[in-house]
């Protein structure tokens, strides 16, 4: 995957006075629509639409592939994956367990944007177009244009394009054989609280690397592993 840190999870992204102090890029609260478009082989229950609840500068989804929940910081720079593994009755996996993976200089100097003049109106907002020119895990650099709104939502976006200052608005997300293009198509102004951003009690902290082997005893207790190609 080319763009999240999160790869390994995916295995298994008002009034007059109130709209003029909503609709500033980190002072937004509200929820994002997207609508998701799939190219070609389309899995079975697979989403069609993504909400982005946003509360300042942080945002809360399900993630498309996998459906769990991402607790993002884009201030902090730390992105939240939550597992509810609870209902299984096996040792060493049954419980509820989250990974905390922070965005470094590293990440995001891995990406380039070039923001241009050029823009459109996506769900009521102005979209700058923005050429990216990103390197893949093979060391390959690819190049896109994705339209981007820093009308509202976190000053920078830490998931699918870490760096990027602003909210992405249109762009195309790629997972192994599966293509998703997102796109804005409402913005619905309040109903989020600062509470939906916080981690909800019971889960216990894990590292990567301890879900890693989390998995691996799931996989193994179900009879192997899932390869890249049957995801």
């Amino acid at each position: 995957m080319k763009k999240t840190i999160l790869s390994f999870c995916l295995v298994l992204t008002i009034g007059l006075f109130a709209s003029q102090v909503f609709a500033q890029q980190g002072k937004f609260k509200g929820i994002i629509k997207y609508t998701l478009k799939w190219d070609g082989e389309v899995p079975q229950g697979a989403p069609t639409t993504l909400d982005l609840k946003v509360y300042d500068q942080k945002t809360t989804f399900f993630d498309i592939f996998s459906q769990i929940p991402i607790i993002i910081n884009s201030e902090a720079k730390i992105v939240y994956s939550l597992f509810d593994f609870s209902m299984i009755p096996l040792e060493g996996v049954t419980g509820k367990w989250y990974v905390r993976s922070k965005v470094d200089d590293e990440d995001i100097a891995k990406n380039n944007y070039e923001y241009t003049s050029e823009t459109k109106v996506i769900a009521g907002k102005n979209a700058k177009k923005v050429n990216v020119t990103f390197k893949s895990e093979d060391g390959t650099e690819k190049k896109e244009s994705i339209w981007v709104c820093d009308e509202i939502g976190p000053n920078m976006d830490i998931y699918y394009y870490p760096g990027l200052k602003g909210v992405p608005f249109e762009f195309t997300y790629e997972f192994f054989k599966y293509k998703i293009t997102l796109t804005a198509t409402e913005i619905i102004e309040g109903k989020v609280k600062e509470a939906d951003m916080i981690l909800p009690t019971g889960f216990e902290e894990v590292t990567e690397e301890e879900f890693k082997e989390i998995i691996k005893i799931l996989n193994e207790a179900s009879g192997g592993g899932q390869s890249e190609d049957d995801i």
